[in-house]
């Protein structure tokens, strides 16, 4: 008899073949299980997760290289960009988890870069470079991001050698669901590791049992895995032999369970076979219970119940219901314990982006690379990420890219080697083995000890730059706050009442050298300097001392008694031109660009002689046209526009694109010349709405002129932030000594692109140092068409090498 179960939760569903000979009705305390099952999931995933994935432009760096990197930070569930956390926290710390260097960096559409520079402070060694947000503090899960890298010191090592890998071997064999029973047909997951950690490829290995019988021969793949089939008797033991090297590597299977059942899933093109198997010792006792099979991915459940009251008993899931990606599998007994567990994954309805190879031209000394991505979609949101290196490196060992890192390992608790490669292609051959790496993982990184007995209290927040509360001190007293404009932010004016007590400033992101600068005008229309406490949040940078399991660098890759040479530091040559040159230049021409957008109006630039007189704002504005008035007694400023000759002659009067009220003018008082970027005007009332009939006018400050004069310090309070952003700095590949050797070809950099966009033909165009390498890779990664991911390698031909 066929039974058809549905399951609605969270507006994701499933359907269930169940094929028994029999169903029993649930009773009411089973109901009541199954729901607080749920339940207990529901509160544990109902908050949102963030998963990072960090691109590095290489695992082994030469001591004077820059370590670059592209950050990219997703919904955990539904694999888009997040936009709910601005800070991201960027560490590198010895494997001891002593931090060595540090970033606090801005996430902004997503997508953050940086880089590190690997100077004195990381000798030669290993180390490990993580990504994380506050928010993922509140969670045990593994959404962060890690990567071990190595370093490689002239002064401290004078040549890469080889470790030898030895025989021993780390064999693990598993139950599929985690169970071998006795008298039953099990499948089993074999995985064989060397001492790195690194799977031991083609391996001949053998299950005998204690009679030295063959039961099962097989082979490993090429990362050291297998699936094997057989049917342990009781009283009996067994045995996996392991021949490498000329020697045999040996390991008893234990654990065998007498009662009990297990679990096969069978791949089918189309749907899945879940297969619960048992022996006669164990019918008596299972028969009577009710189990429950969830299905999960960390968000959504779905739960069916079933009976073992027969040797086997097979559920039937469609592939088109399951969800994309990770599938957990869990049994629970009817006191909810876990008891089998198995992962599976879904291809479909991954948003997979593809890019092809058009072009490398000679330019001068440099080469200008072409990609077309497939199917481009205009205005979409895109970042594409690449490390240029040679075809022959040995230096870019990253087990995981963006597919892997955000499909798999959230959901993983052991380190899974060359990660990347189960996403190359969707062929069967990549699908099988990755459902065999699956097989063989055992419990998913989802403790249901935690999720039964989590407390929905979130003690860390999601950061969007830095919060200030202003406290104001003393006897409040009414009038304009103002707190001054930051590279990345614009002035912010507060009108404050006797009631008030603090005053919340949000969303900024300050560099090292800016600091907190708050003005005060009293009901004169006096500037002073406020007597404020200000509390800053977050203060501190935030440590997370949370790592999960991790393969370390495969020595046995590197090229024995490779010489190191002295590399000079990447940053150390860089060309620094006169400032004040650059910054006229720069500025004039952003002037005029701003100047040609524009249908009416006019753009006023202000010059450094006009800086440097502070001529007051009231003046200025009297100069270009308008009739300001500052009454010092009243403290009241006026604005208007003579050519108004009927309504309102007030223009609309913006400031860092605030509009102020004209109650608000007051605090114009404040402002010279000294700080002020360029004016914008617009005098006959074109663009500026129904209200805006008497033109406007649109001040903008820069903080680069407000540092440079330091304001009135007598009308400003100033504090120091106690903790801010790293801006994102330019990557420099380094002056390699030598480039046609070895050593460049195995370990020197090309290129690093962290932030490349695609035009409006659907082109990726790029251009690197032509430094005669022949044959180059290139290591995509990144988003594109809005949501589609991008996980690559490319290798082209450089014709214009020498």
């Amino acid at each position: 008899m066929n039974f058809n179960l549905f399951k609605h939760i969270r507006f994701y569903h499933f359907y269930f073949f169940l094929i028994s000979s029999s169903f029993l009705n649930l009773n009411a305390q089973n109901k009541f299980d199954e729901e607080s099952l749920v339940d207990a999931y529901e509160d544990y995933t109902e908050a949102p997760r963030e998963a990072i994935y960090a691109h590095l432009n290489k695992s082994i760096y030469i001591n004077g290289e820059m370590l670059g990197f592209t950050a990219y930070a997703f919904d955990k569930f539904t694999k888009e960009r997040s936009n709910l956390t601005s800070n991201l926290y960027c560490t590198i710390s010895d494997l001891n988890g002593n931090v060595i260097k540090q970033k606090l960096i801005r996430v902004v559409d997503g997508v953050a870069s940086n880089v590190f520079y690997i100077d004195e402070k990381l000798k030669s060694g290993n180390f490990m470079f993580k990504a994380y947000t506050n928010w993922m503090l509140n969670f045990e899960e593994q959404n962060h991001f890690q990567q071990v890298f190595s370093v490689l010191d002239a002064d401290s090592q004078s040549e890469i050698a080889s470790k030898a890998i030895d025989n021993d071997l780390d064999i693990q064999i598993l139950g599929e669901g985690g169970h071998l029973v006795y008298n039953t047909l099990n499948t089993a997951g074999i995985i064989v590791k060397n001492k790195s950690g690194k799977g031991l490829p083609y391996a001949k290995a053998e299950i005998i049992d204690d009679n030295n019988l063959t039961i099962n021969e097989f082979k490993l793949n090429a990362l050291g895995i297998s699936k094997v089939i057989f049917n342990p008797e009781p009283n009996r033991k067994y045995f996996v032999n392991v021949y490498h090297n000329d020697a045999v590597n040996t390991i008893e299977i234990k654990d065998i369970k007498a009662i009990g059942f297990n679990m096969t899933v069978n791949n089918l093109q189309d749907r899945l076979l879940i297969n619960f198997a048992t022996n006669d010792a164990s019918i008596a006792i299972l028969k009577t219970k009710t189990f429950k099979l969830a299905i999960h991915n960390g968000n959504d459940i779905s739960v069916v119940p079933f009976k073992m009251n027969e040797h086997a008993k097979t559920l039937t899931v469609l592939r088109s219901e399951l969800f994309s990606g990770i599938n957990i599998f869990t049994v629970f007994d009817e006191k909810n314990k876990p008891i089998l567990e198995r992962l599976v994954f879904n291809h479909i309805n991954i948003n997979e982006g593809k890019t092809n190879y058009m072009s490398s031209v000679q330019d001068k000394d440099s080469l200008l690379i072409t990609l077309k991505v497939d199917n481009n979609k205009l205005d979409q949101f895109n970042n594409v990420s690449v490390s240029v290196l040679s075809s022959e490196t040995k230096s870019y060992n990253h087990h995981h890219n963006l597919l892997s890192q955000l499909y798999l390992q959230p959901y993983i608790k052991t380190p899974i080697q060359n990660a990347g490669y189960y996403f190359k292609d969707k062929s069967r051959k990549t699908t099988y083995e990755l459902d065999n790496l699956l097989l063989t993982q055992g419990w998913s990184s989802y403790n249901w000890t935690n999720i039964f007995n989590f407390s929905n209290i979130y003690k860390y927040e999601f950061e969007q730059g830095i919060r200030i509360t202003s406290n104001i001190n003393g006897e409040v007293k009414s009038g304009i706050y103002m707190t001054y404009p930051l590279k990345e932010s614009t002035s912010q004016i507060y009108t404050v009442t006797e009631n008030d007590r603090t005053i919340l400033t949000k969303g900024l992101f300050p560099d090292s050298e800016e600091k907190f600068k708050i003005g005060y005008l009293n009901k004169k229309g006096e500037p002073r300097a406020p007597s404020v406490y200000p509390q800053f949040y977050p203060s501190t940078f935030s440590q997370f001392d949370k790592t999960y399991d991790y393969a370390l660098f495969d020595s046995s890759r590197l090229t024995t008694s490779t010489r190191i040479p002295n590399t000079p530091s990447s940053w150390s040559d860089i060309e620094t031109l006169d400032e004040v040159v650059i910054t006229g230049k720069k500025e004039k021409t952003r002037i005029e660009k701003l100047q040609e957008k524009k249908i009416k109006g006019k753009l006023f630039e202000i010059t450094n002689r006009q800086r440097l007189r502070g001529t007051p704002i009231d003046v200025y504005l009297n100069s270009i046209g308008f009739v300001a008035r500052y009454d010092l007694v009243n403290g009241i400023f006026s604005i208007i526009n003579p050519r108004v000759s009927w309504g309102n002659p007030v223009p609309l009067v913006y400031l860092d694109d605030v509009l102020l009220w004209e109650s608000n003018f007051d605090i114009l008082a404040t402002i010279n010349l000294s700080y002020v970027d360029y004016v914008d005007v617009e005098y006959y009332g074109f663009g500026g709405g129904i209200r805006g009939q008497a033109g406007f006018i649109k001040i903008y400050t820069s903080p680069e002129f407000f540092y440079r004069n330091d304001g009135k310090a007598n009308t400003i309070s100033t504090f120091d932030f106690p903790l801010t952003f790293d801006e994102d700095k330019q990557f420099y590949t380094p002056k390699y000594q030598f480039y046609n050797t070895k050593f460049f070809n195995e370990y020197g950099t090309i290129d690093w692109k962290p932030n490349l966009k695609v035009d409006s033909e659907g082109l990726i165009r790029f251009k690197i140092k032509n430094s005669s390498v022949e044959r180059i890779n290139l290591y995509i990664n990144g988003i594109v068409n809005g949501n589609e991911l991008l996980s690559e390698i490319k290798t082209i031909e450089n014709t214009n090498s020498n």
